[in-house]
C-alpha cells in the first residue's frame, strides 16, 4: 500500500491500551491534520476550543500545510460542521477520537458519511479511535482498510469482532500484552502483532 494512499483505518482497545500514542504515531506523517480531540489528549498543533475561533484560523491556513487539533465544548453538536469543513478542503487527514459516539448503527450525519464513503477521492485518511466497537455503524468498519486492536475483554466486542473479521483475529486477543496490538488489513491473511 502506497504512503500516500488514503484509507480508513480504526483502532480499538481499553482506556489506557495506547490507542492515542498509536494514533499519534499514524499523524506524524500527515502535513495537514485535524484531529478531533474529544478527550484533551493531543497537544501537537494548534489547539482550538471553538468554532468561532477556527473557522477564521482554518480559511487563512486551508490551502497550505496545517496541524490543528480541535477539543470541541459541544462536540456531539459541532462534529457534523467539522465534517463539512474536511469535506471541502480535501487532501488532508482527519483523526476522531471516540468515533462510537458520531457513528452509532442508529445515526451517521450526511457530511460525516460523505467523508467515510467518498473522501479518498477527494484525498481525505480518517483514523477513527474507539473503547467500544460494538455501537459504531457497519459502514465505517466495512470501509476500512486497516484496524488496530488492543486487548479486547468485553463479550459484545469480542462477538463483534468474530463477526466482522473472523475467529482467526479473535484468537489473537488472549495472546496479547499490554500495550499490543492486532494488526488487520484488508486483504492480507496475515495478521501482525505490534506494541504501541
Amino acid at each position: 500500500m502506497s504512503k500516500s494512499e488514503k484509507i480508513i483505518e480504526l483502532i480499538f482497545g481499553k482506556r489506557g491500551s495506547g490507542k492515542s500514542y498509536l494514533a499519534q504515531k499514524l499523524m506524524a506523517g500527515h502535513r495537514r491534520y485535524l484531529i478531533y480531540d474529544t478527550l484533551g489528549e493531543y497537544k501537537d498543533g494548534i489547539v482550538i476550543q471553538n468554532l468561532q475561533e477556527l473557522k477564521p484560523f482554518w480559511h487563512k491556513v486551508y490551502r497550505r500545510n496545517f496541524r490543528i487539533v480541535y477539543q470541541p465544548l459541544k462536540p456531539v453538536q459541532e462534529f457534523e460542521s467539522i465534517c463539512e469543513l474536511v469535506w471541502e478542503c480535501e487532501n488532508m487527514a482527519f483523526l476522531v477520537e471516540e468515533i462510537d459516539c458520531f457513528c452509532s448503527s442508529l445515526s451517521l450525519g450526511d457530511s460525516f458519511q460523505s467523508v467515510i464513503q467518498r473522501g479518498r477521492h477527494r484525498d481525505i485518511s480518517l483514523i477513527g479511535v474507539t473503547q467500544r466497537p460494538h455501537g459504531i455503524a457497519r459502514l465505517i468498519t466495512s470501509q476500512a482498510k486497516q484496524m488496530y486492536i488492543f486487548n479486547t475483554t468485553e463479550p459484545r466486542d469480542i462477538e463483534y469482532f468474530r463477526q466482522v473479521l473472523g475467529e482467526n483475529v479473535v484468537q489473537k486477543f488472549a495472546d496479547l500484552k499490554q500495550y499490543e496490538f492486532v494488526k488487520w488489513q484488508d486483504g492480507n491473511e496475515q495478521l501482525e502483532i505490534g506494541r504501541a
